[in-house]
This record gives C-alpha cells, sequence and structure tokens, in this order.
C-alpha cells in the first residue's frame, strides 16, 4: 500500500498563547504593595507585560478578572458559593468594592494625573484571600511604549502549607492570566 502524503493545515494560534512569550517574569518591585506585604521568608513572584497605548487600573482589574483567561477560576469559585459577576467584577475595578469572590482589598493607590490619564507613578491594589493564604496584585505604570501591566502573587508561609509543590504550575497560570487580559 503507497504512503499517502499528508498535507498538513497550519493551525490558528491562540491569541493568549501567542501572547504569553511577551510575558516575563521580573523581580518584585522595591516600594511595591506587594515587596511591603507579609514577611520576608513568604514567597513573592512578578509578571510584566508590555502593551501599547495608556491603561488605567481599573481598566486593567476589569480586564484580567474578566477575562476568559481567568474565568474558570471564577466558576470553580462559584461552584462552592463564593463566583463573582461581571457587576461586582466591575465595582472592584472602579473603586467602589473592597472585596471580589474570596479576596478582600488591603490596599490601592490609584495616581491619576490631572488630565484623568495615568500619571507618572505605578497604580497598584493588593488583594488577600486568608481561605488560602495568598495575595494577588495588580499594577500598570507608564513605560515608554504605552503601559507595563503588572501581576504578582504573596503566598505566606510557602513551606509550611503545601503551596511549595504548587509554585511551578502556579508561575504558568500566573503568566497565561496576565496574557490573556
Amino acid at each position: 500500500m503507497p504512503l499517502r502524503r499528508q498535507t498538513f493545515h497550519p493551525v490558528k494560534t491562540d491569541p493568549i498563547l501567542a501572547c504569553m512569550g511577551s510575558v516575563r517574569a521580573i523581580a518584585v518591585p522595591q516600594g511595591s504593595l506587594l515587596a511591603r506585604f507579609g514577611g520576608a521568608e513568604d514567597y513573592r513572584d512578578a509578571f510584566c507585560r508590555e502593551v501599547e497605548g495608556a491603561v488605567s487600573l481599573e481598566q486593567f482589574i476589569a480586564r484580567f478578572y474578566a477575562s476568559a483567561a481567568f474565568r474558570p477560576e471564577l466558576l470553580l469559585l462559584g461552584v462552592i458559593g463564593r463566583g463573582a459577576s461581571t457587576a461586582e467584577i466591575g465595582a472592584l475595578a472602579r473603586g467602589v468594592s473592597d472585596r471580589l469572590a474570596v479576596w478582600r482589598v488591603v490596599e490601592r493607590t490609584d495616581t491619576p494625573s490631572s488630565s484623568g490619564a495615568v500619571g507618572q507613578k505605578r497604580s497598584e491594589i493588593l488583594l488577600h484571600s486568608k481561605d488560602s493564604g495568598t495575595a494577588s496584585w495588580l499594577a500598570v505604570e507608564p513605560s515608554q511604549s504605552g503601559t507595563r501591566l503588572l501581576f504578582g502573587s504573596w503566598v505566606g508561609k510557602v513551606g509550611q502549607s503545601g503551596w511549595r509543590h504548587m509554585l511551578r504550575p502556579h508561575r504558568l497560570y500566573s503568566r497565561v492570566l496576565l496574557a490573556g487580559c
């Protein structure tokens, strides 16, 4: 039986996976809400993605938590009665609410300029989940090409919590989340 020649068709690239190459791990910025939270021995990570144009903290929060990449986590939280609606995401993004699902706002710093656009400083929010002993950090800061989107995590007592075994998949998931918004 002769072998038939196969024709390979290009596969459409998933936009989230395509953007993952633009997400890079960075050192936790000194003086950030993430750097100041918890103890020196706690685990922290940070990731960065550059995007064109000006992006406010409000816009970043709304896009991050409403993204297709984050939707599975929201669905799982919904199963245990701790999900969040689009309206609740919007309220957090606008600064009207201090909670979302299992997270509570620890601190938020918005630095608008007099024109209402993002100022020359970093704007950031830190949300803590007491249930999981984790915190999430989102920040925006101006860059030469537009805006630098920053996302990071904190895990308290990582050596005692079992989180140590989850760090590798967690770092990949963090990249997917940042690429997906």
